[in-house]
């Protein structure tokens, strides 16, 4: 698990989901991820709600111990999703963190009595265990599917950390965004040219 800083603005100031896939959208809740000093952007469970929202998801409300355990499983998400990038061994006990959530789906059917027989009933999972469930999915569907996975890379700019699914065209995206990372590279680029 990695140590993050709380960050004192706003919750999720300027934070974009770029990833191209949900649990990478959720992975890139810390900005500059890979450096000596992560910034925290779940610093409260209103956050994580808000999050939620910006993404799509319904989370029905959290509280701080559903933030410890999201924060848990978006640390393992990163960690599985760097050693992949990087070509490492992918830990194990990351890989234990996704199974217990992906035990939360609401997918989950089982057998009752009811009456003088036997029926299916649905599992219904609400809130903060849907989320983390459906966070967990995506982090499954993408480890296992070849194709998606051999484009997951990290942001080239030094201590960034985010990750997405290179779509473009060639697979030659370096940034998570241009906006952002690319724009502060390329103007560092420019600065060096000009102290020649």
């Amino acid at each position: 698990m990695i140590v993050t800083m709380t960050h004192p603005a706003a919750p999720l100031s300027g934070y974009q989901p770029i990833g191209g896939a949900l649990c990478l959208d959720f992975a890139n809740t810390v900005d500059w991820h890979d450096s000596d000093h992560p910034v925290e952007l779940l610093n409260c469970a209103e956050s994580l709600s808000i999050w939620a929202r910006l993404v799509g998801t319904d989370d029905g409300g959290v509280d701080d111990a559903d933030l410890r355990c999201a924060t848990e499983l978006r640390d393992a998400v990163w960690e599985v999703l760097r050693a992949v990038v990087e070509e490492a061994p992918i830990p194990p006990n990351a890989v234990a963190v996704l199974n217990r959530n992906l035990e939360l789906a609401p997918e989950h059917r089982s057998l009752t009595v009811v009456d003088s027989g036997v029926a299916w009933s649905d599992r219904t999972v609400r809130g903060a265990d849907a989320l983390l469930a459906r966070i967990a999915r995506s982090a499954a569907d993408l480890l296992t599917d070849p194709d998606r996975l051999k484009r997951v890379r990290m942001c080239a700019a030094e201590g960034c950390g985010w990750l997405f699914v290179d779509d473009s065209r060639g697979a030659r995206r370096r940034w998570c965004s241009m906006q952002s990372c690319g724009n502060r590279a390329k103007a560092r680029a420019h600065y060096r040219r000009k102290q020649i």
